[in-house]
């Protein structure tokens, strides 16, 4: 027969982990939080504007996107005395967790030369973390922006303040981490990213994380013997692409790159293609002319001759009335 339970005599229930949890739940200050209309919140102060342009502030994070040897160290040289002239008294710490200590103080000596620094200044501090094991990096990247105050982070070796790039959690855990460092202490933190081998995108969660919480993601691309910078991303008004060059071991601004359509850059291209054959003064017969812009545009010999059509309405190149043969009408040289 079974025992009857007597209903008055049943003990009181023990709370369970998941009771003791809702009974403590952590309370927040959500006037902190709150935004109130009417009240005005003052703008953000910048750290660097490229032609007026705001590009980086404080209480932000940013990035730089490219290639590996598309020169992003000689880029963040540049940036860091861009900065220093925007704001000749920050205070500016470098953390590089990559290279060995001889090409850090490289890097130190270069941005040294642009600012024509010829004794120690105490503004700027680089810290080499190659040797440090993953969670070392972090801490001593906290203590160091807690203890120096400085103003602006280049961090070179973003991703290797994280144990795995692919863990969601992890990824934003430290992305939110940079975002709480630059708005406590108000400064900016700016990482440097590798994009990954074959999609060109920056690696794993963490850089997609970083990507969508920057102010500004710079892309550097290596063309030959410049390098060109563009805002890959930005928050606000992007600014115009622009690219340097390397001159005694220094970066060196090569000009702002004039943005086209596809229309103005065909139209560019076959007039490079058309000046490279032809200039200064030579003359060609038709058909050798199509053969070598062939080869030098990579196209078809008809499409070749599509395009000298299309030079030759725009008055681009002419027939010589006397030789019958082509040539420039106006040579510019440059082109």
């Amino acid at each position: 027969m079974k025992e009857l339970i007597d209903l008055n005599n049943i003990p009181p229930t023990q709370p369970n982990a998941t009771n003791t949890q809702t009974e403590e739940k952590k309370r927040y200050d959500l006037k902190a939080c709150e935004v109130v209309f009417g009240v005005d919140i003052a703008e953000p102060e910048p750290i660097l504007k490229i032609n007026d342009v705001l590009v980086l502030s404080r209480g932000d994070i940013s990035c730089i996107k490219g290639k590996a040897k598309s020169r992003k160290s000689f880029f963040v040289a540049y940036i860091v005395s861009l900065v220093l002239i925007q704001n000749p008294d920050a205070k500016i710490l470098l953390i590089d967790t990559e290279q060995s200590k001889y090409f850090v103080v490289n890097v130190m000596k270069r941005i040294y030369r642009l600012m024509g620094w010829t004794s120690l200044k105490e503004q700027f501090r680089i810290l080499s973390l190659r040797e440090y094991e993953v969670e070392d990096r972090k801490g001593i990247l906290i203590q160091a922006i807690e203890d120096y105050g400085s103003d602006f982070i280049v961090l070179d070796g973003g991703v290797d303040i994280i144990s795995d790039f692919n863990d969601t959690a992890e990824s934003k855990a430290v992305v939110g981490l940079l975002m709480k460092l630059s708005t406590i202490h108000n400064c900016h933190i700016l990482s440097i990213l590798h994009e990954g081998k074959s999609n060109g995108e920056l690696r794993g969660h963490y850089g997609a994380e970083m990507l969508n919480k920057s102010q500004t993601v710079f892309e550097v691309v290596k063309d030959g013997e410049i390098s060109n910078v563009s805002p890959y991303a930005t928050r606000s008004m992007p600014f115009e692409d622009f690219s340097f060059r390397i001159e005694d071991g220094l970066p060196v601004h090569n000009g702002q790159i004039i943005r086209m359509t596809k229309k103005e850059q065909n139209e560019y291209n076959m007039k490079l293609w058309s000046v490279k054959i032809l200039a200064p003064n030579k003359l060609m017969e038709y058909e050798e002319f199509a053969n070598e812009y062939a080869e030098l545009a990579g196209c078809t010999p008809r499409t070749a001759k599509t395009h000298l059509s299309k030079l030759q309405k725009m008055n681009y190149i002419v027939k010589d009335k006397s030789t019958k043969l082509y040539k420039l009408f106006k040579y510019e040289p440059d082109t």
